[in-house]
């Protein structure tokens, strides 16, 4: 397996040197959650595309995360049809939990894991899932991308690569903004209601009866007494901290029924997430900002309070959704095959059709 960084393929040389096949490239977005592999010709034109589960090696360990990657990269390479292996030219995978890859076993674990998908001699690259969000959104070298999903981070990107980060922290101590932010804050407004006994507010109804369906109200519907709060507080206690994500999507939706409570949550989300894109800015920046993450993509209350806010420190610069990131991924591929960094055309090819692309000024 090669890992050569510095001298492309010329752009001629775009097909395989066996039978005169398409030269082919790879890209994954290896997830906490899921792993997409897609295989792509060096212009776009999709072969196969496969799905397994979580490969971030930090939060599965290296031998979990290592069989979801091969499991992914396979099965798109087999609906990519006899011979693609031998064709593929690069390979990028964007991992969550890269840090992990400095060490030397779960890098051999990664890597074989690729190995084992038929890739042994392909050009193969583990970046960063911030990169290829990025990419995703943009064929431009430099600028920003937000990414908040069950985590939140912001990060200034440079030449395609990463420069520096702001959160991202866990969460724990940071992913403020982030969808388990978002629940938590849900589950802690919840817990209010419920302990003060008056009539709830729809977030904390939606979050209560998620949380103890089993409880039936006292006063009528919308009324539960105080004894529920400690309940629900137990019950939350005792489920994996992560199922507080689970929560996000009702802010959003109380937020649509005119919930002041869900209001502030939905504000306050967004002015912790500005505050990360503001973090890795120069003032006076104009480069583009690419939103990334279920939170940002799939609620839109969160996005349109965002892009008000980044409205203050950004105007000028053009924000854009990101659109397929294993096909940002693929994308980065192909520029390190030969293709045309200035085709934006091109880029779409790859990335369209993984994601909403709607785009908006921050002015």
């Amino acid at each position: 397996m090669t890992h050569s960084t510095t001298t492309r393929p010329a752009l001629s040389d775009r097909r395989h040197p066996e039978g005169g096949r398409p030269r082919l490239v790879v890209g994954v977005d290896a997830g906490g959650t899921s792993a997409r592999a897609l295989v792509t010709t060096l212009t776009g034109r999709r072969l196969g595309e496969s799905w397994a589960g979580g490969a971030n090696p930090n939060a599965h360990g290296a031998q979990h995360a290592a069989a979801q990657l091969a499991e992914a990269v396979e099965g798109a390479l087999d609906q990519a049809g006899p011979g693609a292996r031998g064709a593929v030219a690069t390979v990028v995978v964007g991992l969550a939990g890269v840090s992990a890859m400095r060490d030397p076993d779960v890098r051999a674990a990664m890597e074989g894991a690729l190995a084992e998908a038929g890739l042994g001699s392909a050009d193969s690259v583990f970046t960063g899932d911030d990169e290829i969000a990025f990419a995703a959104g943009t064929p431009v070298p430099d600028g920003t991308v937000l990414i908040a999903g069950t985590g939140a981070i912001a990060t200034r990107i440079v030449d395609r690569r990463r420069d520096r980060s702001a959160d991202g922290m866990g969460w724990l101590i940071g992913d403020d903004g982030s969808a388990f932010w978002i629940g938590h804050q849900a589950a802690k407004e919840t817990a209010r209601q419920l302990a003060h006994g008056g009539e709830l507010s729809p977030l904390a109804r939606s979050v209560a009866k998620e949380v103890i369906p089993g409880q039936r109200p006292v006063d009528g519907d919308d009324h539960l007494p105080e004894e529920h709060a400690r309940n629900f507080a137990r019950t939350l206690t005792a489920a994996p901290p992560i199922r507080l994500a689970a929560f996000a999507p009702m802010v959003g939706q109380a937020h649509e029924q005119g919930d002041p409570a869900a209001e502030v949550i939905i504000n306050a989300a967004a002015g912790h997430l500005a505050h990360s894109v503001h973090q890795v800015r120069t003032p006076g920046e104009c480069r583009p900002i690419v939103l990334a993450g279920g939170v940002l993509l799939h609620s839109g209350p969160v996005r349109e309070a965002l892009t008000r806010k980044l409205a203050l420190g950004a105007a000028g610069s053009r924000i854009v959704l990101a659109g397929s990131t294993a096909g940002g991924a693929a994308w980065l591929a192909a520029l390190r095959a030969g293709a045309e960094e200035s085709d934006h055309r091109l880029h779409e090819a790859f990335t369209l059709g993984g994601g909403d692309r709607d785009r908006t000024d921050a002015a």
